[in-house]
């Protein structure tokens, strides 16, 4: 049975919320359980990582950013009877040395055994001279 917009925007909604609270708690491995087994991280134009522990090394330097993270969906759609969510929109991650880094974001969320997995996390630099690190 397909999802109404309503239910894919609550789900990614609290997906989002779930992803920034887990990269606040500064604990890479329960992060690392928020992705599917056979997750991809993509950072266009840069790197490509597959596989648990390639993630959890990506994991280990998020949790050691010190920014807020703001996230702007802009687009949510379903597939597969619910079976996949997808996820568009832009992120700030405003760091407290008051740089600012924006990208847009790609989320694909995979439901197995009842429970939504972040399947692909794909992010691109909006503006690489706004982007400072």
């Amino acid at each position: 049975m397909s999802l109404i917009n309503e239910e894919v925007d609550k789900q990614c909604n609290t997906f989002l919320t779930v992803f920034i609270q887990l990269i606040d708690l500064k604990d890479p491995v329960k992060l690392l359980e928020f992705f599917h087994p056979h997750a991809v991280l993509i950072h266009v134009g840069q790197s490509a990582k597959y596989g648990r522990e390639e993630l959890l090394e990506v994991m280990k330097e998020w949790v050691n950013m010190d920014a807020k993270i703001e996230a702007h969906p802009s687009k949510r759609l379903e597939a597969g009877h619910g079976d996949y969510l997808f996820d568009f929109g832009t992120m700030e991650f405003k760091f407290t040395d008051g740089n600012i880094w924006k990208c847009k974001y790609e989320f694909i969320y995979k439901r197995e055994d009842g429970k939504y997995f972040l399947y692909r996390d794909q992010i691109e630099p909006i503006d690489e001279t706004e982007n400072v690190k």
